[in-house]
């Protein structure tokens, strides 16, 4: 059985070519930037290059396919999308998730309108959401007297293939209007943003046979016109699936962002969860719930740190690795800890807010790049540990690391000791691809869990020296913490 799969993320998009043998990695990828379109503070996902750069990649791979592709399994980034009118055109531009020009809408809401759209969709009022992004549009960007239908990216690619208006439970999740514990769109909601005139797809469990290829399209494509189209869903949940992640087990997929995930069979908040950007939904598996939070400088920091300082990977990764040896040989004196409060994006849980700017403590002039590295991973790890204690209470045992972190031992080992977890690196270098795939053969949880990639531990340790970090954390992170966004959010 071969598939093709579509992972469209912030910064690349890949097509990917999976067989029966294949289960790691796939037979071939093909991969490119995902389309921006910026103009001073605004960005766009553009979409037309967008859709044909995908046509194109899914030419060059049907070429390379060993047998007849069976299935193309969709995932993505969720909250960004677009609307169509009733003739079923593109009508509006397609939003980049992280673009806060909808501020100003959630801005106007008042607290107890806050409230009810917390109870119901399970998310805090944020403009990462779509539904303050449709209600931007409807004022700045298209006609507000005609109907609309929202598509999401995953369902605008599978109405492109397809023609068929569909979308899936974990995307549905993401939009800000969809009613998580009824499991429908919710007419409350779409009231108090005054999207009225907008409808919504009907949402279908991950994996869900959606339809098959138009026959001009699958002629386009080189595909029979029997080739199903599925949605996998939101991205860090479909890369659950290929960590094999269960309800007892946190997910950490790391990218340009920090997805923190935990999947739960009730749908119980914490009443201090609103405010500290806690994001609730329903899993790929609608029978369960997704306990999510993001933390939105992860990847990007580090990417930062070595543009600023002209570090090739190369040299950056060679003292980093010096730096996690002298870590496990406790030789790291304490004088050269420092670390950086990585607001760079704006900051997640427990203060999501996109106001909140970037501070790196502990600069001394004994502080060489190797101990700046620690000091950013250090920083990244204490933001995660802050993060993770909002959403539960309870001790973690496994960590279950997804995307880049796993090339990095010394942020996995501060991970573990910090968090006191056994930190799983899963060695699946395409988490979301691999899920996606995985998702196009089967439902069944079962064989999910049988197809786990190989991982390499991480086990906690209680030294001096992490000891002398946790107590760092405590009495220097966190008040520093608390005292920055307050200063910045008065």
């Amino acid at each position: 059985m071969t598939n093709l799969t579509i992972d469209v993320g912030t910064t690349n998009t890949k097509v990917s070519l999976w067989s029966e043998q294949t289960n790691i990695q796939p037979i071939q990828q093909v991969k490119f930037a995902t389309p921006k379109n910026k103009v001073d503070d605004f960005v766009d996902f553009d979409t037309e290059k967008l859709l044909k750069q995908l046509m194109n990649s899914i030419r060059q791979l049907v070429k390379a396919a060993p047998d007849t592709i069976q299935m193309i399994s969709v995932a993505s980034v969720g909250e960004s999308g677009v609307l169509i009118n009733e003739l079923g055109q593109l009508a509006s531009p397609m939003i980049a998730w992280y673009d806060n020009r909808s501020e100003e809408i959630i801005n106007r809401l008042s607290s107890q309108e806050k409230k009810t759209i917390y109870e119901v969709v399970g998310l805090p009022p944020h403009a990462h959401y779509s539904a303050s992004k449709i209600k931007w549009l409807l004022e700045h960007s298209v006609d507000a007297n005609r109907r609309y239908t929202w598509l999401c990216i995953p369902d605008l690619l599978v109405y492109q293939l397809t023609g068929v208006r569909a979308t899936e439970y974990s995307i549905a999740s993401r939009t800000m209007v969809f009613d998580i514990q009824k499991k429908h769109w919710s007419s409350r909601v779409k009231k108090i943003f005054g999207i009225e005139n907008v409808d919504f797809p009907q949402p279908y469990p991950s994996g869900t046979k959606i339809a098959t290829l138009k026959p001009a399209i699958a002629t386009t494509l080189g595909l029979s016109d029997q080739v199903a189209v599925t949605i996998a869903g939101h991205d860090h949940m479909v890369g659950s699936v290929s960590s094999g992640q269960t309800t007892h087990e946190l997910l950490d997929s790391t990218g340009t962002t920090e997805g923190i995930l935990l999947l739960s069979d009730t749908l119980e908040k914490k009443a201090t969860q609103e405010a500290e950007g806690i994001a609730y939904g329903v899993y790929l598996d609608p029978n369960l719930y997704t306990i999510f939070t993001a933390l939105p400088s992860a990847g990007s920091v580090i990417q930062w740190f070595q543009e600023r300082h002209q570090l090739t990977s190369r040299r950056f990764m060679a003292l980093a690795d010096s730096a996690y040896k002298r870590y496990l040989a406790e030789e790291l004196p304490t004088e050269a800890i420092n670390f950086v409060i990585p607001h760079f994006s704006g900051s997640g849980s427990p203060k999501k807010s996109t106001q909140t700017k970037g501070l790196w403590y502990g600069l001394a002039n004994q502080i060489d790049q190797e101990a700046l590295i620690f000091g950013l991973f250090l920083g990244l790890s204490f933001e995660l540990k802050h993060a993770v204690e909002c959403l539960t209470n309870q001790r973690l045992q496994t960590i279950k690391v997804i995307g880049p972190a796993i090339k990095d031992p010394l942020w996995l080992q501060l991970k573990a000791d910090l968090l006191d977890a056994d930190v799983l690196a899963m060695a699946t270098p395409e988490a979301v691809s691999r899920g996606a795939n995985m998702i196009a053969q089967t439902t069944s949880e079962k064989n999910r869990l049988l197809a786990q990639p190989p991982s390499h531990r991480f086990s906690p340790r209680t030294t001096p020296l992490v000891r002398t970090l946790l107590d760092v954390y405590e009495h220097q992170y966190k008040p520093l913490y608390d005292a920055k966004v307050r200063f910045e959010l008065k």
